[in-house]
């Protein structure tokens, strides 16, 4: 059986997993990443505590909402058959999901981590402008990351949602 840590890294017949996230969109990422960590002029704890820890609870309860859905769907007979015809198999649907649920972890860690004062207390903006900076873009790469992978859970939901009705259309037209 193939594990997540696994699939994350070598895949299971459709490529690694972090291959999902490093696609043509990732430079969008990375200009959102620059431009609010060049942008954003107060320190990260404040954006932290202010306005992000707040959003990534959105996030976490949007993700989770529409991973229970997918969990469900991918439990029914027609996805099981349909991830058949999938390079990969039904390991790319389920981990899939599980590498979204760990980025927006991970992302809500890092701000958690800032949100304590941490990245201000070690790196003081004023001392080191440029590892501040990098910490920064860091932080808001992630956040943009993560609202796509907050979208895709959404949407790869709903596609399968969507997939398992044509199915059972088909078969009931039969």
């Amino acid at each position: 059986m193939t594990t997540f840590w696994s699939w994350l890294f070598k895949g299971s017949g459709n490529g690694a997993g972090l291959k999902r996230f490093l696609d043509r969109w990732i430079l969008l990422h990375i200009a959102v990443g620059l431009a609010l960590a060049f942008l954003i002029p107060i320190p990260l704890k404040d954006a932290a505590v202010t306005l992000l820890l707040p959003v990534a609870g959105i996030f976490i309860g949007l993700s989770f909402a529409w991973g229970g859905n997918a969990q469900a769907l991918l439990q029914s007979t027609e996805i099981e058959n349909m991830s058949s015809f999938r390079d990969g198999g039904y390991v790319e649907y389920v981990y899939t999901f599980q590498a979204a649920i760990l980025l927006i972890l991970v992302t809500l860690i890092l701000w958690a981590i800032a949100g304590l004062g941490v990245f201000d207390m070690v790196w003081p903006i004023c001392s080191n402008h440029y590892l501040y900076f990098l910490i920064s873009f860091f932080l808001f790469f992630f956040s943009s990351l993560t609202v796509r992978e907050c979208w895709h859970v959404v949407l790869g939901a709903q596609s399968m949602l969507l997939a398992r009705f044509q199915i059972r259309k088909r078969s009931n037209d039969r």
